[in-house]
């Protein structure tokens, strides 16, 4: 979280991908003096504001002492950041994390395998919306439309956005991504899988992630070439039009431009049970005018499920205003801790809809839905709507990374997130590292998701249709 709490961990990391360097431009050089001058302003950053005066139990001077020269010996950018990510690491603690200046740059490339694919503005039937370039004259970020996820050791599709690339290629939900461009996705898994037991599998989950997704992002109009298996084992390839990222796209303080949607339907099931789903990617304002009118579309349903599933968070603060449309009280979501203050996260109750007309907040079942990629103020939220509980969660234990984080830009133009607060649940008990753990386990299946089933959504759906008929626990 930034202030007044960001945290997007999960989004930002996988945006700056570990790649070889090899056939490579030689990094950036940097003079001694400015690389002596990052070193010292992220780590005195951490020293002003970090939470914890033991630094959970590091010997911050001595850190400093340690890394400094090495840091002021670095000829190159990507040296200095090595040692910075070293320094930060010793923290063993979430939202600490380094955005390169040229992150923007990063988040518009392709895989250098896919750059060589033929790009539809060459080809006969292009899609001439898709190659629009904006006002600026550069063409608009693109993305295959698909959300991939580690679902029994490999890269399986997960869900499919609605006019997206990958649907209109012919991708299935449950499909296996083998290879993007001439790059296997098989050293990834490998790799995952030779860590397994060493390290906690959410975050593994979200690192193998990092690794995959900047390739199946790029220039609209750009093709990424996807290799897949299908439901009955065949190697597939799929050559994906990029498209246009939908929602909104906004900025934070000092972090990149990014595209933020919200979606929202409702669902009829056999039993004549009505299920309103709004989903959204990133906790920001941007998105709270559609969130407003979500809720007051969906306030006759007979339940509400929020799908936070792939949300790494946002602006924190934003957890009151939306708990308030489902608690008709003051009750705290729980508490934030710096070294010096508290604050506690007061749930503020939605007394009027979006056409200033008299409302009370939703009082039917609610339903939430994390995995792990589900982090920081989805975890406020989920965490503090369950304990309170005012709300059921479905799905997967979250990441557990529920640390408060602030920005700040470095001497060399990068930006050093680092966390400034702890953060406690309703309970006292604290999410950082645990997470919110699900009522009802619902992990998918690739057999599920072949055959088009979401077992989480499914659990959800179905509890809120026995609550209707008072055949289920509250929450």
């Amino acid at each position: 979280m930034v202030a007044p709490a960001l945290a997007l961990g999960l989004t930002l990391a996988a945006a700056v991908p570990a790649r070889s360097q090899s056939g490579v431009a030689a990094p950036p050089a940097i003079e001694p003096a400015l690389a002596r001058a990052t070193f010292d302003s992220a780590w005195a950053m951490i020293d002003r504001t970090h939470f914890d005066s033991t630094f959970n139990g590091v010997d911050w001077r001595a850190v400093r002492k340690e890394l400094r020269p090495r840091a002021a010996a670095a000829r190159d950018v990507h040296t200095l950041r090595a040692v910075l990510t070293e320094m930060i690491g010793r923290l063993r603690q979430s939202h600490f994390y380094l955005i390169p200046a040229e992150v923007d740059e990063t988040l518009a490339a392709v895989d250098d395998a896919a750059d060589e694919e033929e790009s539809p503005s060459a080809s006969a039937g292009g899609d001439a919306e898709a190659t629009r370039a904006d006002s600026a004259g550069e063409p608009a970020e693109g993305e295959a439309g698909m959300e991939v996820r580690v679902v029994d050791g490999r890269f399986v599709v997960a869900r499919m956005l609605r006019g997206g690339a990958a649907e209109a290629a012919g991708v299935r939900t449950g499909w296996t991504v083998e290879a993007v461009g001439r790059s296997e996705t098989a050293p990834v898994l490998a790799a995952l899988r030779s860590l397994q037991g060493k390290a906690d599998p959410r975050s593994l989950e979200s690192r193998a992630l990092q690794a995959l997704l900047p390739a199946l992002s790029g220039p609209a109009g750009s093709a990424v070439k996807v290799s897949f298996l299908d439901g009955s084992g065949r190697r597939v390839a799929r050559r994906l039009l990029l498209r246009p990222s939908p929602g909104a796209r906004t900025r934070y303080g000092n972090l990149p431009e990014l595209p933020v949607t919200l979606e929202r339907e409702r669902l009829r099931l056999e039993d004549g049970t009505v299920v309103g789903v709004i989903r959204f990617d990133l906790w920001m304002p941007v998105i709270a005018r559609a969130f407003d009118e979500a809720v007051d579309e969906l306030r006759d349903a007979d339940g509400i499920i929020l799908d936070l599933r792939g949300n790494p968070g946002g602006v924190g603060g934003m957890a009151m205003g939306i708990a308030g449309h489902f608690i008709d009280e003051r009750a705290s979501l729980g508490t934030m801790r710096t070294r010096d203050t508290e604050l506690r996260f007061v749930v503020n109750p939605r007394r009027v809809d979006t056409r200033g007309q008299p409302v009370k907040p939703y009082a039917g079942p609610v339903a939430i839905l994390l995995d792990p990629l589900s982090a920081s103020t989805s975890e406020i939220f989920a965490g503090g709507m369950q304990k309170l509980g005012r709300a059921r969660v479905f799905g997967e234990t979250s990441a557990g990374a529920a640390l408060p984080a602030l920005s700040g830009r470095l001497p060399n133009g990068d930006v050093l997130m680092h966390a400034f607060a702890s953060f406690t649940a309703p309970d006292g008990e604290p999410l950082e590292g645990k997470g919110v753990v699900p009522d009802e386990a619902a992990p998918p299946t690739r057999a599920a998701l072949l055959a088009g089933r979401d077992p989480a959504l499914a659990a959800a759906t179905r509890w809120i249709s026995q609550q209707k008929q008072g055949r289920a626990p509250a929450r």
